[in-house]
């Protein structure tokens, strides 16, 4: 009996995915629960498995190809082998299936050999227009590497010359994956807030002088401490202050929903672009253990390995571009929430000092708000708490978690 397995919906509002992999062929006859497909989603790669036992008779999309949420992905018939599950009523139209967890692809005798290369390259490889199933890899045990990658278009070049346009030669490269959902969210974040972003200057001296200290006795329990925790507890005490900017405004109801807890965003860029993983519950968590989880949540990231619970949830985010030397920006709001906060460059200033010329180190603040739930006035008085805050560390300690 024929069987289809449709995109499911795998929760959050996604309404559609990207086919990142295949790992099985038409023909093939797998088993309830084998690997099927890579697909790439609001930011997370996940592989979904089979729901049944059968021979894959139809694969429904290439790689690259996006897919709406309850088409269907694969078509299965009875493999002579086989002894298929029960028949299920379903509606027509319902959508089947469950998310497994994400592991190495080990291909049967049926599937085609598996190509070994990471998330990054594979999106690389994407971007460029590249089959992967084409390359040797030079890497350990035949990866593909993205040295690999960027070879095989030289070679390409070499054969022929990019698709021109009125001018002269361009390069086609489809917007997918992770840039294609940083356009949408972007998108949506212009059109829908009308943001504001004001900026000043925090004096951090004395907070250098305290991570400094503590920075020795953190990597002796294996943490790197950074300015970053220290950053969210001060943005912290400026959400209990004033707590609209952590927020998010409902369109339809007209109703300004004001967030009892704290789930912090961070932004971090990766190789495929940005992406903003949370911190939830960071209110009851004291400098390390936001150091720590930071840490970890960021490597996460950069290996494309968070799941969808740890992209979601934030009420209020921070994005440090100081880290690539740039000192004041207009960071986009995380849509639907209603202020971010950026971080920039620090650096040795010399300022005034009790009518003294000093050198003191600065960090830039830039806050992004939407002007709808929040005004002017009460931008820069949450600014100033997390000005104190930065500016005197003991304030920290004293309201401790």
């Amino acid at each position: 009996m024929a069987k289809e397995f449709r995109l499911p919906d795998i929760g959050e509002g996604i309404a559609e995915a990207e086919i990142v992999r295949w790992l099985v062929q038409e023909g093939a006859l797998v088993k309830e629960d084998q690997n099927l497909v890579e697909i790439e989603t609001d930011k997370a790669i996940v592989t979904l498995p089979s729901p049944y036992e059968g021979t894959v008779t139809s694969l429904h999309g290439k790689e690259g190809d996006i897919i709406k949420v309850g088409q269907v992905l694969v078509s299965f018939g009875d493999g002579i082998e086989s002894t298929p599950p029960p028949p299920e009523k379903k509606d027509p139209g319902s959508v089947v299936g469950t998310i497994g967890e994400q592991e190495e692809f080990v291909a049967p005798s049926e599937a085609p050999k598996a190509i070994l290369a990471t998330p990054a390259v594979r999106h690389r490889a994407r971007e460029l227009r590249v089959d992967l199933a084409n390359l040797h890899g030079s890497g350990p045990g035949g990866r593909i590497t993205r040295d690999d990658v960027e070879r095989a278009v030289e070679k390409q070049a070499v054969k022929g010359t990019p698709e021109p346009d009125a001018y002269g030669a361009v390069d086609r490269i489809p917007l997918r994956g992770l840039r294609r959902t940083i356009a949408k969210r972007m998108q949506e974040a212009r059109q829908r807030v009308p943001d504001v972003t004001i900026w000043e200057d925090a004096d951090i001296t004395d907070l250098d002088s305290v991570r400094l200290k503590e920075r020795k006795m953190a990597a002796e329990k294996g943490i790197r401490l950074t300015y970053l925790p220290f950053v969210i507890k001060a943005a912290l005490a400026a959400l209990r202050a004033h707590p609209y900017l952590n927020a998010t405004l409902d369109d339809e109801t007209e109703q300004i929903l004001v967030k009892k807890y704290y789930n912090i965003g961070i932004a971090v860029d990766t190789s495929d672009g940005l992406m903003v993983f949370s911190i939830k519950q960071a209110d009851k968590k004291n400098i390390l253990e936001l150091a720590k989880e930071i840490s970890v949540l960021a490597e996460k990231a950069r290996t494309r390995k968070l799941d969808l619970a740890e992209l979601k949830g934030s009420t209020f985010t921070i994005t440090n571009y100081g880290v690539i030397g740039a000192s004041y920006g207009t960071p986009i709001i995380n849509y639907p929430e209603v202020g971010i906060l950026g971080i920039g460059k620090i650096q040795d200033r010399p300022v005034v000092r009790d009518a003294q010329v000093a050198i003191r180190k600065i960090m830039p603040l830039s806050l992004a708000f939407d002007h709808r739930v929040i005004d002017g006035v009460e931008a820069a008085r949450f600014l100033n708490v997390v000005i104190e805050h930065l500016e005197d560390p003991d304030l920290m300690l004293i309201e401790g978690k």
